[in-house]
């Protein structure tokens, strides 16, 4: 009886945390009047157009390195 209730309160927990919510979604970048949608995309033009993983650096807040001139 007791393996019952203990696997009932560890699937209520499970189910708990791995609901969708909408509260903890970031918005989409098109929703946020703080991007810039042309920098955006020739961001994503310069990534997809590279010639290798070195010519292109992750850059910006949080990363200690300056952007590729």
């Amino acid at each position: 009886m007791a393996v019952i209730g203990v696997s009932v309160v560890v699937l209520i927990v499970l189910a708990w945390f791995l609901w969708p919510t909408s509260k903890g979604a970031a918005p989409a970048p098109r929703d946020r009047p703080d991007v810039d949608e042309t920098e955006l995309e020739a961001a994503e033009r310069d990534v997809q157009e590279a010639a290798d993983e070195e010519t292109v650096r992750d850059w910006g807040p949080g990363t200690g390195q300056k952007p590729l001139p």
